[in-house]
């Protein structure tokens, strides 16, 4: 679990009134994190700070739902100043990723698995100690101190007075199954997570920026077979109309598009437990109460 380096180095470097924060874990790498990035800089949320939770480099490519509910758990685990040694493990990966990969992270793992399993909990104010303990040559001296930075600016407080999280999810039923579609409600229920989902994929909210949506089959949209090698018929539609494609897309001709998305987005299934096996989306609830102001507001 990590957060984008830039925004990190900006929390550490800047003091800055605090801004309620939205704190949003997505299932994809990169047009849910794009979309809420630009949000995040966009006028509508200036007194707000939206943070997309990032999954490990190592994880990138693992996109299921349950996937996210764990990274949930890793976050709230870590919420109470107490962290794994599996998640520290996974930081030292992220931190060497973010610079340059010049540390021999599979020697630190080695020497750190001789002493201590992945579940062991340390609290935060001792990880400096544990490393130096565990990392006694010369060299990895300026790593660790190195480390403990990088480390303070990506850790993410969460009060459940002022700020929210929330999970953003596709309901894709090729991959997502309904007895895990229901366990994934079970766990936000219970920690006071709040999950929107989109039936078929977030493509679909996209998609109800634009008023052309109104003309598509509904059929074709729910499916949303595969209509090239590359594209599915949702991302198809998209790219016809804006140029689409999930890795670049310009967030500006859907910020300006926002209220038109809430707006069509009543026109179809936004509630939760009908999401289940219902074209639509409910995610125009949570951008609605982002811009509202009201970010404690359930879905």
């Amino acid at each position: 679990m990590r957060i984008n380096e830039e925004f990190a180095k900006i929390r550490k470097s800047e003091i800055i009134s605090y801004k309620p924060k939205i704190i949003i874990a997505s299932e994809g790498s990169c047009s849910e994190p794009k979309y809420f990035d630009g949000l995040n800089q966009s006028v509508l949320t200036e007194n707000k700070n939206i943070i997309n939770l990032l999954k490990d480099y190592a994880y990138r490519t693992n996109s299921h739902p349950n996937f996210i509910v764990d990274m949930y758990r890793e976050f709230l685990i870590n919420n109470n100043g107490m962290i794994s040694v599996k998640e520290i493990k996974n930081k030292i990966s992220n931190y060497n990723r973010d610079n340059g990969n010049n540390i021999d992270v599979n020697k630190i793992y080695s020497l750190i698995d001789k002493l201590y399993k992945e579940e062991y909990i340390i609290p935060f104010d001792n990880i400096e100690n544990f490393l130096l303990l565990i990392l006694k040559e010369e060299i990895f001296k300026d790593f660790v101190i190195n480390f403990v930075d990088y480390f303070n600016a990506q850790n993410i407080t969460y009060s459940p007075e002022t700020d929210s999280i929330n999970i953003v999810i596709d309901r894709d039923k090729d991959n997502f199954f309904d007895y895990q579609y229901d366990n994934v409600l079970n766990f936000c229920n219970e920690n006071n997570v709040n999950l929107f989902v989109s039936n078929p994929n977030f493509e679909f909210w996209l998609m109800l920026h634009f008023d052309e949506i109104n003309k598509l089959d509904k059929n074709k949209m729910y499916e949303n077979k595969k209509v090239s090698s590359k594209r599915r018929y949702l991302e198809q539609q998209l790219h016809l109309i804006c140029k689409y494609k999930k890795d670049r897309y310009d967030f500006k001709i859907f910020e300006s598009r926002i209220n038109t998305a809430i707006k069509n987005e009543r026109n179809y299934c936004e509630d939760i437990y009908e999401l289940k096996n219902n074209l639509g989306s409910n995610v125009g609830k949570l951008v609605e109460i982002i811009i509202n102001d009201d970010i404690n507001k359930n879905a």
